[in-house]
């Protein structure tokens, strides 16, 4: 119960107005007003909006730097826009409680893993975030504390000065620290923005802006520093100035630097307080006697208390998880084919991210499972997989639906090699092809896969059967259309024209992904696809290019006056089945 109800849950919230039963089927509003969703945000939900607000902090900074190219006097003059949301008491409050919560989150997550084998870009993302409270924290309490405490001025002539002519190598360590958390969040941008569709076009420019900015910021720091020591050149007195104005008083640093080495401190015994206690409870836990069973046949132990896609990564296997298993992707799929009864119910995150794909029953996300019985998963997905695969919809992965199968079939291909270079064979073999893919793409057909010297094709994948049924209609139409084209275009090479046989069928079949994991395609199998084959071979019996089953003439709704079925019995069943001959498609379905 408590699976079909997080299930539910999620379906309602995904399907705006629609409530959808347990079942997956929508069903009927009664009149009831909506109740507005009060769930409390999710964990990654947490991370990734004080992320985003941390990284708009350090945009503006980069950007309010990049003004320093101009003069100091255009950074000033920058930083009361760029920094402006940042220097008033709610901005603040806002920044601060980002912070706090983007670090305890963070360092919560850590703690979950069961074990520390990450992808490269993770590593430097965790590295680095772990890196900038230490570079960063003096710089912070420095700034917000020397204007709480003592009214210290902080703008760019003082900072500048301090770093410039002060502690140069105070300076180059917040450069360094600036451009770590620039790095830590455009990694954490990067892998939240690539799961999007347009993602892809505008990969260019996203890459451009991560470094170009960046490297203008630097110019700027480095430009308006220069501009200082210029200033302190001409006045030897400068600095002493700048900082007595300011109020940055030898006292003064000095008690914010204690400050900062307590903080310091802190920040030190929690990090070692999570990692003693990480690898005491690794210690602990050890194997256990549960393993798990991947692919076909592949078993390795169960890592107590991982996910399942921390199993894999400690076991050497590779599995696809392009968000880094912040289920945002869904790459890390798989089925479960034994101790599926065994998974706790998805959570919110996991529930939502199978209902928006559409995911058949017994699929769950490797990064959102935390497996403590034997399980049997079967990958959906290559180790190589990309967003775009993430995409697509679950009913893919394999579901029984009426379906509309085409299969064509060109006559007579042996003998175009007896007389040909073989160049020549696959050039003409090639041209036929492309004409008939033409075909299918024009008329709502899907490619399916090459059989011998035809190919097979569905129809009605999405949407109503009848229109899938007069589609296929349509598109054997299109086919002998584009292969009267051909043989007018190849007449002088071809001895006769030539020829295809065409059969159609509509009914009941598996239709899913099939193949080798790096070159699946969508296809089906099922005795629909084998009839549809026999009634392609019995066009040369019956001298007709297209034969189509009675089925799917009713379901496309055409009656024929002038045309009865043909009674016929087709190998693999014992009844025979009512096909139409047609030398071409009835007008009234084109």
């Amino acid at each position: 119960m408590a699976r079909g109800a997080a299930l539910t849950a999620a379906q309602t919230s995904g399907d705006g107005d629609r409530a959808v039963a347990p079942g997956g089927s929508p069903r009927p509003q009664q009149g009831r007003p909506r109740r507005l969703d009060l769930r409390w945000p999710t964990l990654g939900m947490v991370r990734l909006w004080t992320g985003l607000i941390l990284f708009a902090f350090v945009l503006g900074h980069l950007i309010n730097h990049a003004f320093g190219i101009i003069s100091l006097d255009a950074q000033n003059a920058a930083s009361h826009v760029l920094l402006a949301p940042w220097t008033n008491p709610l901005g603040g409050l806002v920044l601060v409680t980002a912070a706090i919560l983007h670090v305890i989150v963070n360092l919560y997550t850590l703690w979950r893993r069961r074990t520390l084998r990450l992808k490269a870009w993770e590593a430097v993302q965790y590295l680095s975030g772990l890196l900038i409270p230490v570079l960063m924290l003096d710089h912070a309490l420095a700034n917000r504390l020397m204007i709480e405490l003592y009214q210290a001025n902080t703008d760019y002539y003082v900072v500048q000065g301090f770093f410039w002519l002060a502690a140069p190598t105070y300076g180059i360590k917040q450069a360094a620290a600036l451009i770590i958390a620039w790095t830590h969040g455009s990694i954490g941008i990067w892998h939240w923005l690539k799961v999007r569709r347009w993602f892809a076009r505008a990969r260019t420019v996203l890459l451009a802006s991560a470094l170009i900015i960046p490297a203008l910021s630097l110019a700027g720091f480095v430009a308006s520093g220069n501009e200082i020591l210029r200033e302190a050149a001409r006045d030897p007195e400068l600095l002493a100035f700048l900082l007595d104005d300011a109020n940055w008083t030898p006292e003064n640093l000095a008690r914010i630097h204690q400050i900062y080495l307590d903080a310091l401190v802190v920040y030190g015994l929690i990090l070692g307080t999570i990692a003693v206690a990480w690898a005491i409870r690794r210690a602990k836990a050890g194997i256990g006697g549960a393993r798990v069973t991947y692919g076909e046949g592949r078993s390795v132990p169960l890592l107590p208390g991982a996910t399942l896609l921390e199993t894999l990564r400690a076991n050497g296997i590779p599995h696809p998880s392009v968000c880094g298993g912040r289920a945002r992707c869904t790459t890390c799929r798989v089925l479960v084919r034994h101790g599926f009864e065994d998974l706790p119910a998805p959570e919110p995150t996991e529930a939502t991210a199978l209902h928006r794909i559409g995911f058949p029953d017994h699929v769950r996300l490797a990064c959102q499972i935390r497996p403590e019985t034997s399980l049997s998963v079967v990958p959906l997905l290559s180790p190589h997989a990309t967003a775009a695969d993430g995409r697509r919809p679950g009913h893919l992965f394999g579901r029984e639906q009426l379906v509309t199968v085409l299969f064509v079939d060109l006559r007579g291909s042996t003998g175009l090699g007896e007389a040909r270079l073989p160049f020549d064979t696959l050039f003409i073999l090639n041209q036929f092809f492309a004409e008939m893919i033409r075909a299918l793409m024009a008329t709502g057909g899907h490619y399916s896969n090459f059989t011998g010297d035809g190919l097979m094709a569905l129809y009605g994948l999405t949407g109503r059967v009848e229109d899938g049924c007069r589609d296929a209609l349509r598109g054997a139409d299109a086919m002998l259309a584009r292969l009267a084209a051909l043989n007018e275009a190849l007449k002088t090479d071809l001895p006769e024209p030539l020829r295809i046989g065409v059969g159609i069928h509509t009914g009941e079949a598996i239709v899913g992904e099939m193949g080798p994991p790096d070159a699946r395609t969508v296809s089906a199998i099922g005795d629909t696809v084998n009839i549809t084959a026999r009634l392609e071979g019995l066009s040369k019996e019956l001298g007709a290019p297209i034969i189509v089953s009675e089925e799917t003439m009713t379901r496309a709704a055409t009656t024929l006056q002038d045309l009865k079925p043909i009674r016929r019995k087709v190998r693999g069943r014992v009844e025979p089945i009512g096909v139409f001959a047609l030398a071409a498609v009835p007008a009234e379905v084109l």
